[in-house]
């Protein structure tokens, strides 16, 4: 079960990374958790020279922190956090879950929040579509519904 600590976070971060790959900009606040795992990155990075570590120092990824005692200046991931925890906790509310039950609230919860509209697709105003991270991410909205075709029927019958 993870903790605060930096390990956590690390083993946290290797997990992003191997789904999402390695982000060139890492965003944070000040917290103690990353601090300390910015700096242990960095000595682990130092003591473990090697082909593989020089490759990902090239592509390596900028972490930068915001001003200690700034939260206000995490505008966009604070608001997407707020937006996560009113998901939460209007779908969960008082309920103990244990993790795996936590784990799934917490994947359609994120399914949810990348599937909401940026912007319109098209120009056209009866053009319903509109652009969200899911097209990012798999090239549609993550909760949309997979329409069958009749070539995909035909096989059912």
């Amino acid at each position: 079960m993870g903790d605060l600590t930096s390990e956590s976070f690390i083993g946290c971060f290797k997990r992003f990374s191997a789904r999402r790959g390695v982000p060139s900009h890492l965003y944070s606040d000040c917290g103690t958790n990353f601090v300390g795992a910015d700096k242990e990155l960095g000595l682990m990075l130092e003591q473990f020279k090697s082909q593989f570590v020089e490759f990902h120092l090239e592509r390596g990824t900028q972490w930068c922190f915001n001003p200690p005692s700034a939260p206000h200046q995490g505008g966009l991931w604070e608001a997407a956090v707020k937006s996560a925890k009113f998901h939460l906790r209007r779908v969960v509310g008082e309920i103990k879950l244990v993790f795996e039950e936590f784990q799934t609230v917490l994947a359609q919860v994120e399914a949810c929040l990348n599937s909401r509209p940026l912007c319109a697709m098209s120009p056209d105003p009866s053009d319903l579509t509109a652009l969200t991270p899911g097209h990012f991410l798999i090239g549609q909205p993550l909760t949309v519904i997979p329409l069958i075709t009749l070539h995909q029927n035909n096989r059912q019958n």
